[in-house]
């Protein structure tokens, strides 16, 4: 036979290390606490935008892809056409994820002829005229776009082809759709 409340003691003990990780977690979440480092290397836009019209007639045919977009005001110079190659670059370097990617330069020059030139030397790149009040305001020309057609997260013109490569591979990792 064994003596009264010996085993009551472990017990406790058990349920109460079951219940610590939640009583944590739940004071961090309420206190609202965030990490201070981010793994992503662009900006999350909070909410998410949708695409401007314009973009939305135009990508019908690649509706339900993710969308890699490139805004350019007026003429695409040198540093556009750089971006635009890092863009594909970027792209190929996904591998098998690559077809899930389309890659879009939302410009307010119809005739550019820079843009003419590169679009007939990638036939996958989708160049589409909007307004220029369709360009918005922001600093940031590089975005990128869900399926849905809602932009998600934003790059300013200085960031590094290796962090933008970083998110995108993990965004495709554990995305679900296409």
């Amino acid at each position: 036979m064994r003596p009264p409340g010996s085993g009551r003691g472990t017990l406790l003990l058990i349920v109460g290390l079951l219940i610590l990780p939640f009583a944590v977690g739940g004071a961090l979440f309420v206190g609202g606490w965030h990490p201070e480092r981010s793994t992503h290397h662009g900006q999350l836009l909070n909410p998410p935008q949708l695409l401007p019209d314009d973009v939305l007639r135009s990508t019908g045919k690649i509706r339900g892809k993710w969308i890699f977009l490139l805004k350019v005001r007026g003429a695409c110079q040198a540093e556009c056409i750089g971006r635009l190659d890092e863009m594909r670059r970027i792209q190929v370097s996904l591998n098998k994820d690559m077809g899930r990617l389309h890659r879009v330069v939302l410009t307010d020059r119809p005739a550019d002829p820079n843009l003419a030139e590169l679009s007939s030397a990638q036939p996958d790149l989708l160049v589409v005229v909007a307004q220029a009040d369709g360009l918005g305001v922001s600093a940031d020309p590089l975005y990128l776009a869900d399926p849905q057609g809602r932009l998600i997260m934003s790059y300013p013109p200085d960031a590094a082809a290796k962090g933008v490569r970083a998110d995108l591979e993990r965004l495709l990792k554990f995305a679900w759709t296409d």
